[in-house]
């Protein structure tokens, strides 16, 4: 979990308060304190009292724009005017307490110099954001006067100083302070009323709660709306902005999107190294450390874990040293970060020791400081719980993990956190082979990640692999065969699942009842989340700090709240159910999906870990579960290998390795070979890399020569298709089957105008904040001429008209939305596609059509996203993804999951099938494989779409000319192969009795 360290307020904290009764007060008791720089009228929260800090409020928002208050002076005042108004400066920042050091000031400046009674101005920053705050103060002989709050406040500031003080406030003196302010502040800060800041401190805040519960889409999403007040308001280069572009780059990394990760770094890097404070030069090596080690690369980590740790160790000597035994205590947290960070890092490089010894600091000062965020301690529990469970020390460990579990508990209930605590412990016990303990804890964990699908979110296959080792450690039964297939889908909801996420939003915004409803049921959810955190806040406190009365009051509101909150999500399932199943629709059952087989096909997908992998293979006799000899890393490079083969070179294409082709064979498929006797359609979930090497291209036998024409491949045993999960499976098969056909064969859109100059990994990380795509920079995407000729041929090949074909200038975003979507059989997109990161910073792919220069939404930008695509009205029995791009991007990932998010949000639009390609195909090999697979499904209507393909491809596997697999493999079947397009072939037989070939 990732958050920011320190308890951000862009208003004020609590100080003491005293002073005597105010004029110009309303019924209220308020004072009246005229406007802000901002036009906001303002005034005191009540009545100024001896007790207690009274809030300034400005504007209709509730939270405080500032505060006023009254506090005795130890000493009477020097009556020297300079001394005077040093001992003045000096009080109103020593009075703040234990709360000195959030901010750091200039050394002010009195407003009328002249004047003795005059008003002095300190212009400071908040330690925890970097936003600007201002402090106005003025002092009788025995008594400080004090107002502090956002910079557009200082007029209220000055007015509530001046008439505590029994004076009033001279133009000089506010003339004075503005321009104080306009030498040091960017204009449009000094206009910051109180609702933006409200808005930024309730993003930051939301940032930090969904960093904290692992909810990493969330605080991305919170970081960015942040993000986007504070480049507004103080420029893409300052400090706030520095700050919360590393906050957001970590979050990014968080989902595994690591070349954008890379690219906002590069942003927050020169603004942070660049600053006079350490503390966030050290956590910007922090934020590196965590991105490393979500890279896996831990030698990386551990080297910025520990410069992190040394520099903020530094920095608690020095102001340890400062402060003087009289001084203000000095805060440990972020040493506590640094080094819970450090021994994360070096126990993956082996070093127990020095994992022991960081982490056993890192767990007494978060036991000890007070004020730290209260799921650090689960968090360092579960640290020494791994570090003890490889030093040997079960019982310890054990001890670690419960206690883990119990805070998460009282700190998140049935969420992320208590889940992943759950999961691992049962991965300890796994790994103590103690299975039935382990299933418990598994099986805790999963009854929570059921119901949150921002949990599921976050769950990794190495996380679900030690759960299925324990299940098959047990005698199989139906029940945990069951148990185990939908555990599987707990992994790679990725791009699919944010999808379906977008879709789901529509659908409520659309509804305003439905809106409604879901805004109260997320505003339930969240003061119940807050409660809960409060009451386990109190629970943390000593004895002697508790309160009974407290905790009673806590704990009732929390399960008001908590029925409050299970009473509205009941309300928007009963009341909206369609809306609720689209929104969460689940795993999918074992049973459910074997119903949906017929007696030749099977269903096979993976779990892929870093550490151990798992095949699941379904057919309608039950489920098989095999260990399988691969490991994502492994994999990965694997696949590299393979797909090198199809990266022409001096225009040549490189040759293809069948051996290393049988080799994955061998790993992924020969241990179902029994159960795959007789099978003629495999369709396949193919998980994270894997989704990007088509399974058609895999060789079967032993290669006697380095025939192609003569290998084994895979394609030549049964037919293929791909789904992006089980659930999509389920989805395409209970689709209705008789649904009205669409009265146009095709629609086309290919050769975009791209100029070039640029390559598509250079787009990689760029990072374009909300708005239309500049048309210069789609511009230049590599451009793809010869796809004019493919998109025509196949257009005609099935009976297109003129205005069905859109080329060059017309392949607009703008012209495809003009056209009735729903009335086409056939849409084809011969262009590039972008994956995750390339362009803009979202976690989803897009097809780039011909730029416009005049675009005044991303809905005529020529960047058709995955979001835009779900939100078409399709009626289309297939669509065909041509020239996509799924390659390599520049951080080595590739992008088959980016095409499977294509894939799904065609199907959301309403298509039943996408055929897509894993490279770019020259072009004469690509009409004759779609032609070839149109011809076949004409030709035969008992037919499925994937044989249809499957009778193409090997139509050119037996030409040697086109036997290569670069030639035939890239085009994959994601969807429902064994559909019959019932169209396509009605109008070539009409094509046919016309005379046309």
């Amino acid at each position: 979990m990732r958050i920011r360290f320190s308890l951000l307020s862009v208003c004020t904290t609590a100080l003491l308060c005293a002073g005597a009764a105010i004029q110009a007060r309303g019924d209220s008791g308020a004072m009246q304190l005229g406007q802000n720089l901002a036009g906001e009228s303002c005034h005191t929260d009540g009545v100024i009292s001896q007790a207690r800090t009274t809030d300034i409020r400005c504007g209709t928002g509730t939270a405080a724009s500032g505060s006023v208050r009254a506090a005795p002076l130890s000493a009477a005042l020097p009556a020297d005017i300079a001394a005077r108004r040093g001992t003045i400066m000096r009080a109103a920042l020593a009075a703040r307490g234990s709360e000195a050091g959030e901010v750091t000031c200039d050394g002010g400046q009195w407003l009328d110099p002249s004047n003795p009674a005059s008003s002095g101005l300190l212009i400071c920053t908040l330690q925890s954001s970097g936003w600007p705050h201002v402090i106005v103060v003025s002092a009788s002989d025995t008594t400080l006067y004090e107002a502090e709050g956002l910079p557009s406040a200082l007029p209220v500031l000055q007015t509530a100083v001046a008439q505590l003080a029994g004076r009033t406030v001279p133009p000089a003196e506010t003339a004075a302070g503005q321009r104080a302010l306009a030498a040091k502040l960017p204009p449009d800060v000094l206009k910051t009323g109180n609702a933006d800041a409200a808005s930024y401190n309730q993003y930051v805040q939301l940032g930090r709660l969904y960093g904290g519960s692992n909810n990493f889409a969330g605080a991305e999403k919170a970081y960015r709306q942040a993000l986007e007040i504070e480049t507004r308001l103080f420029g893409p280069k300052s400090v706030p902005v520095g700050e919360t572009l590393a906050e957001l780059a970590l979050q990014v990394s968080n989902q595994g999107r690591f070349d954008e990760a890379t690219a906002l770094f590069q942003r927050a890097a020169p603004i942070l190294e660049g600053t006079a404070t350490p503390a966030l030069r050290a956590r910007l090596a922090s934020y590196r450390a965590l991105d490393a080690a979500n890279r896996r690369d831990f030698a990386d980590a551990l080297t910025y874990a520990r410069e992190a740790t040394a520099a903020r160790r530094a920095e608690v000597d020095a102001a340890t040293h400062d402060a003087g035994p009289d001084g203000p205590p000095v805060s440990h947290e972020e040493l506590a970060h640094s080094l819970r960070v450090e021994a994360e890092m070096a126990l993956r490089n082996g070093d127990v020791a020095g994992a022991r010894a960081a982490g056993e600091e890192a767990l007494w000062i978060v036991t000890e400081e007070p004020g730290l965020p209260l799921w650090w301690r689960p968090a360092v529990l579960t640290l020494m719980g791994q570090i003890n469970a490889r030093d040997g020390r079960t019982v310890a460990a054990e001890r670690d993990y419960k206690d883990a579990i119990d805070l998460d508990t009282k700190l998140f209930g049935p969420t992320a956190p208590t889940a992943l605590a759950e999961l691992r412990l049962g991965q300890f016990y796994n790994e103590q082979q103690v299975y039935s303990p382990a299933l418990a804890a598994f099986r805790d964990a999963f009854t929570i990640l059921k119901k949150d699908p921002i949990a599921r979110s976050e769950i990794v296959p190495d996380q679900i692999v030690p759960y299925i080792a324990a299940a098959t450690a047990q005698d199989p039964t139906h029940e945990l065969d069951s148990e185990i297939f939908t555990a599987s889908q707990l992994t790679g909801s990725g791009i699919a699942d944010q999808t379906i996420a977008r879709m789901a939003a529509r659908e409520a915004a659309g509804n305003p009842t439905l809106a409604d409803l879901i805004r109260q049921s997320q505003d339930a959810a969240r003061k119940r989340d807050d409660l809960r955190m409060d009451l386990a806040a109190e629970y943390a406190k000593t004895d002697d700090e508790r309160r009974a009365s407290r905790e009673r009051q806590i704990d009732g509101d929390l399960q008001q709240a908590s029925a409050r909150s299970d009473q509205l999500a009941a309300q928007v399932n009963q009341s909206y159910p369609a809306y609720a199943h689209l929104a969460d629709p689940g795993p999918a059952g074992l049973s459910d999906v074997q119903s949906k087989l017929g007696a030749n096909e099977a269903f096979l997908s993976y779990v892929i870990g870093v550490n151990g992998s798992y095949g699941l293979l379904v057919t309608t006799h039950g489920l098989t579960v095999k260990r399988v000899d691969v490991k994502a890393d492994a994999l990965a490079a694997d696949i590299k290998y393979l797909r090198a083969a199809f990266v022409p070179a001096v225009g040549h294409v490189p040759a293809f390795s069948l051996k290393s082709s049988y080799a994955l064979y061998k790993q992924l498929l020969a241990p179902f070979e029994p159960q795959l006797s007789g099978i003629s359609h495999l369709v396949v979930a193919a998980p994270g890399d894997l989704a990007s090497l088509p399974l058609s291209l895999l060789v079967t036998e032993e290669p006697r020569s380095a025939s192609y024409s003569d290998a084994a491949w895979l394609i030549r045993r049964m037919a293929l298709s791909q789904v992006p999960s089980p659930r999509a499976f389920l989805a395409l098969r209970m689709a209705e089957q008789n649904r009205k056909a669409p009265p146009q064969p095709f629609l086309g859109v290919g050769a975009p105008l791209f100029s070039g100059g640029a390559k598509l990994e250079a787009f990689a990380g760029t990072c374009l904040e909300n708005g239309p795509v500049p048309a210069e920079v789609l511009r230049s995407l590599p451009p793809l001429p010869e796809t004019a000729g493919e998109v025509t041929a196949i257009g005609h090949k099935l009976g297109a008209g003129a205005d069905s074909i859109l080329i060059g200038a017309n392949a607009t975003e703008r012209d495809l939305r003009a056209h009735p979507l729903d009335r086409y059989s056939v849409l084809y997109f011969a262009t590039h596609g972008l994956l995750p990161g390339e362009l803009h910073c979202q976690a989803e792919p897009g097809l780039a059509l011909t730029p416009v220069a005049d675009a005044t939404s991303t809905n005529d930008d020529g960047l058709l996203t995955a979001g835009e695509i779900a939100a078409l009205k399709l009626n289309a029995d297939l669509v065909v993804l041509s020239a996509c791009n799924t390659a390599a991007g520049g951080g080595g990932r590739f992008g088959g999951g980016a095409l499977e998010g294509l894939a799904d949000a065609f199907f959301d639009a309403g298509a039943r099938g996408v055929v897509a390609s894993h490279w770019q195909v020259p072009s004469a090999a690509t009409v004759k494989l779609m032609t070839g697979m149109f011809d076949r499904v004409g030709a035969n209507r008992t037919a499925g779409l994937a044989e249809a393909l499957r009778q193409s491809q090997l139509a050119l596997i037996a030409q040697p000319a086109t036997a290569h697999p670069f030639n035939w493999a890239a085009f994959t079947l994601i969807g429902d192969g064994d559909t019959v397009l019932n169209t396509v072939a009605l109008q070539q037989a009409k094509l046919a009795e016309a005379g046309r070939p």
